[in-house]
C-alpha cells in the first residue's frame, strides 16, 4: 500500500516545521539575552575597518615631556658645552699634542673623571680655533698641561696647572657635584 500526501498537506507540514524552528530560535535568543543582562557583554574582535581608525585622543598614550633645555653660560667652547648638556660636572684636560707629560696628565684626568661619572673633554691647545675659544673661557693664561673642573652652567670650580693625578681629579669632580 502506497500513501500519497496531498500538496496542501505538504505545505501545511512545511509551514509547521518552519514555525517550530522560528519559535526555537526566538526562545534561544531571548534566553541568551536575559541571562547576560547582569554580566558584562563580550567584546567582539576588531574588524579591519575598526583597526585602521585612529584611537580617540583620551585613549592615546601620553607622550613623554621633552627634557628641559640646559641653560649654559655664553662663550663656552663647543666641546665643553656638549659635555655639560649631558653631565653636571665636566673635567677638561688641556694638552699639547706630542708632549709626553701632557698625554700623562690627559690620561690621569680621564681616569679621575670616569671614577666619579663626570664628563670628560680633552682640548688640544695647539689648535688655533680651540685655543681662542679656550682663552675666552679659561682666561689668557690657560696653558698645557692643565686640568679644569667645570660645573654646570659653565663655571670653572677648580684649576690645576701641571701634573695632577687621577685621585685628585676624582676628588675635585666629586666635590663639584659629580656622581650624585
Amino acid at each position: 500500500m502506497t500513501t500519497t500526501i496531498s500538496p496542501p498537506i505538504r505545505i501545511l507540514a512545511l509551514a509547521g516545521i518552519l514555525a517550530v524552528a522560528a519559535a526555537a530560535i526566538l526562545l534561544f535568543t531571548h534566553s541568551r539575552s536575559s541571562s547576560t543582562e547582569g554580566s558584562t557583554p563580550a567584546t567582539l574582535p576588531a574588524t579591519r575597518s575598526q583597526s585602521t581608525r585612529p584611537a580617540p585622543a583620551h585613549a592615546r598614550k601620553p607622550t613623554t615631556p621633552a627634557r628641559p633645555r640646559v641653560a649654559l653660560l655664553p662663550g663656552l667652547p663647543p666641546s665643553v658645552a656638549r659635555a655639560l648638556r649631558s653631565s653636571d660636572v665636566v673635567v677638561v684636560s688641556l694638552f699639547a699634542r706630542g708632549s709626553q707629560e701632557d698625554s700623562l696628565v690627559n690620561r690621569e684626568a680621564r681616569v679621575g673623571a670616569r671614577a666619579v661619572d663626570a664628563g670628560f673633554v680633552a682640548v688640544n691647545v695647539l689648535d688655533e680655533r680651540s685655543a681662542l675659544r679656550l682663552g675666552e673661557f679659561a682666561g689668557s693664561s690657560a696653558s698645557a698641561p692643565a686640568v679644569l673642573v667645570v660645573k654646570r652652567p659653565g663655571r670653572i670650580v677648580n684649576r690645576f696647572d701641571g701634573f695632577v693625578d687621577s685621585a685628585v681629579v676624582a676628588q675635585a669632580a666629586k666635590n663639584a657635584g659629580a656622581g650624585k
